[in-house]
């Protein structure tokens, strides 16, 4: 019930910028008893900028640890990326990885136990590259490169290159052919249940799992562990790989590009940010939080 009520405050004003008038009704309901948020982020262009910082985020990532609100990290990064990140945010939830390809939950050791929920790469490459020698489709993929080729192409620097270089369930790719023939090959992948799914810089290649999926699976873990809670699930996006899982939050947050939204998640409450990457995280969720206190 309390769901519905949130998508009924905001239904008549799902696509308008963020402002108070939207946000005026949510105190009402966040402030209800047994309500706690929970925040699921992309990373790259949502809290992290073009050049991978999310120091401008720094206000809202404190109020969040202030006020004891999980923070979930859910990215096509694989999750040798994600720990470090998660440990420099401080943050020790479950991490989603790959585009919801797989699940890293945290155990007692201080590792990640891998739960792989989509494709196994080794299979994604076999059939991509199978149709490449045959058809001769022009891409080339992160498993073609060296580390170094890695960290030109995608600005990081050469031990986070590595890092990204390490997955389990998909194969970012940077195509270099026609959009018809793309087409082609995206049919042919779809007989072994394989996606091109696009990316802020890549298409990703990949099973049938998405964000939503992964984030589905982390929420299920906080309700298990606290049942009398009533989760708000929060969202934040900017790329067409972010839609499944903003249309499955409670409260989507589209993320602009300079040039505006690139998305438009058909969800019951949809906040856009004033600015783009972290600079609008940070002012969306501190915004949210107010009326959260």
């Amino acid at each position: 019930m309390l769901f519905a009520k949130l998508r009924y405050v905001f239904f008549s004003c799902q696509r308008c910028v963020l402002c108070s008038v939207c946000l005026a009704d949510l105190p009402h309901f966040l402030m209800s008893a047994g309500v706690k948020l929970l925040v699921v982020t992309d990373l790259d262009g949502s809290l992290l900028n073009e050049s991978y910082s999310w120091s401008a985020a720094r206000p809202a990532l404190a109020r969040l640890r202030a006020e004891d609100v999980p923070l979930v990290l859910n990215s096509s990064k694989t999750v040798a990326e994600m720990t470090a990140l998660a440990e420099d945010l401080d943050t020790h939830t479950s991490l989603v990885a790959e585009n919801g390809g797989l699940i890293a939950v945290p155990t007692l050791a201080g590792e990640y136990r891998i739960e792989l929920t989509g494709l196994s790469r080794a299979f994604i490459l076999e059939k991509a590259h199978a149709l490449r020698s045959d058809a001769d489709y022009q891409f080339a993929g992160f498993a073609d490169w060296t580390p170094e080729e890695v960290a030109e192409c995608t600005g990081l620097p050469l031990a986070m290159a590595r890092n990204s270089q390490s997955r389990y369930a998909t194969e970012p790719i940077l195509w270099d052919d026609s959009e018809a023939r793309l087409l082609e090959f995206q049919n042919a992948l779809a007989e072994w249940k394989i996606r091109i799914v696009r990316g802020g810089r890549f298409l990703h290649l990949m099973g049938a799992t998405d964000k939503a999926d992964g984030m589905a699976a982390v929420v299920q873990q906080f309700k298990g562990a606290q049942p009398e809670v009533a989760w708000v699930v929060v969202a934040l996006g900017d790329s067409e790989n972010d839609c499944a899982m903003l249309e499955a939050a409670d409260i989507a947050v589209v993320i602009p590009h300079p040039e505006g939204a690139r998305i438009d998640p058909q969800a019951p409450t949809v906040l856009h940010a004033p600015q783009p990457s972290t600079k609008g995280w940070n002012a969306t969720l501190l915004n949210i939080l107010d009326q959260y206190d």
